[in-house]
């Protein structure tokens, strides 16, 4: 470094702290994007810590992107922010193209960032700290590269080479993360399943009698959907997939199970509530009503003025409510113990029973499951 010139040092010390903090923030992105990622891939829970919004997101529709999980496209951005750090670290941190690719990056990754949690706060309604500490980390990273693009536009410093502890850091960083990553995944539970261990997948010990379905029992294609009615994604993806059976009439048998989750208040009342209403040949009327509010319910009273609404006697729900030894809630458990032997850890939950066909389980994707070629010859009357 030419120390001749005044200020010199200064300048190429700070360009070097900042490149050094985004190399650090790249491999703290790379960790996040690529237990999210592991998450799709291999069909995982992530350990959420005491959050319960880790699999609500990933199961959104928003967790992907024209088909693509949009953990993936992290992923390979976080690699591009890597691959620019470690260039200009064994490079020189003063190169002004690669801070300027590095900077666009940065500033497409961080407005998407904050779109992604804008959806997560306000239309899921769930907080995934993965996804949370992403994009604090690409917001930072914008920051960043600003001061840094700022200071070798205006203060252009000579090449120098790399100290001890940028090698330390270009060779330590990686290892930490594939560390980090096995720790992880070790943690890291079974997502929605079939376990053929525990239960026989097929209509006799899925569908119970006298369930709440749409279609004839005939039907080719039986969707077993677990549901819990105050979950935003089912409140998305269940009355589409009603639609679905109801738009193909005599080939598609729908049968809702009950699977309220604990994270929601009313979810279990909800379900007792809907038996209730199955009681009275009103269960689809409340459930796509409940379904129907795109989100939680604000009181018990507003399940009630919808019972009312579709015409059951709140008096007598109430009463019946009352009872925790009532038939309702024994459904309700019927259906949970159910969902438990098959695996299921997450609302909506579908198990497709084809005629001829092997059963398979969805998530939200399930309607693209659906229409593609291996039940589109069944639909179309050809199976």
């Amino acid at each position: 470094m030419n120390l001749s010139q005044p200020g010199t040092y200064t300048r190429g010390v700070k360009a070097i702290l900042l490149n050094r903090l985004l190399l650090v923030l790249a491999f703290i992105g790379l960790f996040v994007a690529s237990a999210l990622s592991m998450e799709k891939l291999l069909n995982i829970s992530l350990p959420c810590g005491n959050a319960t919004g880790c699999d609500m997101v990933a199961s959104d529709p928003s967790s992907s992107l024209l088909g693509i999980p949009v953990a993936y496209i992290g992923f390979f951005g976080y690699v591009l922010m890597a691959t620019l750090a470690i260039i200009r670290t064994l490079k020189t941190p003063y190169d002004l193209r690669l801070v300027s690719v590095g900077y666009i990056a940065a500033g497409v990754g961080a407005a998407f960032s904050i779109y992604l949690q804008y959806i997560s706060f306000f239309r899921i309604h769930a907080v995934c700290p993965y996804c949370l500490t992403s994009a604090i980390t690409m917001i930072l990273t914008l920051g960043t590269y600003a001061m840094l693009w700022k200071d070798v536009k205006k203060n252009p410093v000579p090449e120098q080479e790399m100290g001890k502890l940028d090698l330390w850091m270009v060779a330590g960083l990686p290892f930490v993360i594939v560390v980090s990553l096995g720790l992880v995944s070790s943690n890291g539970g079974a997502k929605v399943g079939l376990d053929v261990g525990k239960i026989e997948m097929n209509e006799k010990s899925l569908v119970p009698e006298n369930a709440n379905s749409l279609g004839h029992s005939d039907a080719p294609i039986t969707i077993v959907e677990f549901a819990d009615m105050c979950c935003p994604t089912c409140q998305k993806t269940s009355p589409k997939v009603k639609q679905f059976a109801e738009d193909n009439p005599g080939t598609v048998r729908l049968v809702y199970r009950q699977f309220p989750l604990k994270m929601h208040p009313l979810g279990s009342v909800s379900a007792a509530m809907s038996e209730y209403a199955a009681e009275k040949g009103r269960f689809w009327d409340f459930a796509i009503s409940v379904m129907g509010l795109m989100r939680q319910p604000n009181s018990i009273d507003e399940l009630f003025d919808i019972a009312k609404s579709i015409g059951l006697d709140p008096n007598d729900m109430r009463k019946r409510l009352s009872d925790k030894n009532d038939i309702v809630f024994d459904r309700v458990t019927r259906d949970m113990d159910v969902g438990h032997a098959v695996g299921v850890t997450a609302t909506p939950t579908f198990i497709i029973l084809a005629k001829g066909m092997q059963p398979t389980s969805a998530g939200p994707e399930v309607l693209d499951k659906l229409n593609g070629p291996a039940y589109k010859k069944i639909l179309l009357g050809n199976g």
